[in-house]
């Protein structure tokens, strides 16, 4: 969904065009665009074909392990796209002599119902240390939805980001690309939620066969600015 939407944007540039060819050497590999006049070099991945009743049917009789352990296993792939993307991206800033450009990988859940965006942050928060070329990765998914408490139904957008001060302002960037996002497909977008807990759990019979997937997630909202008025 995301990388279709950028294609339509006035402010990204599709790498995927001719005129960048000469730019790329043989075995240097490209990211998918150039966001905010080049300022940003956007690679999107898009997690489709992750077999979970298999990697649940594996990992069922390991019993209880860490999170960065279970991630080692079930979110492989994930991690493989991931680095892929950095590369992809480190490439691409050698090759156009954008040294200064922000690395942004956007990473996309698009399987029904056994996934949702909570894995793919879990994943991306593992892995960020190692992705070099990489200042952020924004985890969407807009295929699935969390219900909360009260019955609001919602599609959390998290974004991980170095702490740096220039990582930082890839957040105005990444808010910008949701809410234009959000008005193209009449999605509500909502600001000011930040993610407090988090629980998923993939659940399986005795013999280890695949039965459903969970998840609860808790958000800390913060506080509005209060305008005062004295006389």
């Amino acid at each position: 969904m995301i990388r279709q939407f950028l294609r339509t944007c006035s402010f990204a540039i599709n790498l995927d065009r001719k005129e960048f060819d000469p730019f790329f050497q043989p075995g240097m590999s490209r990211a998918d665009f150039l966001l905010f006049s080049r300022a940003v070099v956007c690679e999107t991945k898009e997690v489709e074909r992750l077999d979970i009743e298999k990697q649940i049917q594996k990992l069922a009789s390991k019993g209880k392990m860490r999170t960065d352990v279970f991630n080692r296993y079930f979110c492989n792939s994930i991690f493989n796209a991931l680095r892929k993307g950095n590369d992809q991206i480190g490439d691409t800033k050698r090759a156009l002599n954008l040294p200064n450009a922000l690395g942004l990988i956007v990473l996309e859940n698009c399987i029904a119902e056994k996934m949702s965006a909570l894995t793919l942050a879990s994943a991306a928060n593992q892995t960020m240390p190692g992705q070099a070329s990489v200042a952020g990765i924004l985890c969407l998914d807009f295929t699935n939805y969390l219900e909360r408490p009260d019955g609001d139904k919602i599609r959390p957008c998290q974004l991980l980001l170095r702490p740096t001060e220039q990582a930082s302002t890839l957040g105005p960037r990444c808010e910008t690309i949701i809410e234009k996002f959000c008005k193209h497909q009449g999605i509500p977008f909502r600001r000011g939620f930040k993610l407090d807990s988090a629980d998923q759990l993939w659940h399986a019979r005795p013999d280890g066969t695949y039965q459903k997937y969970t998840a609860n997630i808790t958000f800390a909202i913060e506080p509005k600015a209060q305008v005062t008025q004295t006389n």
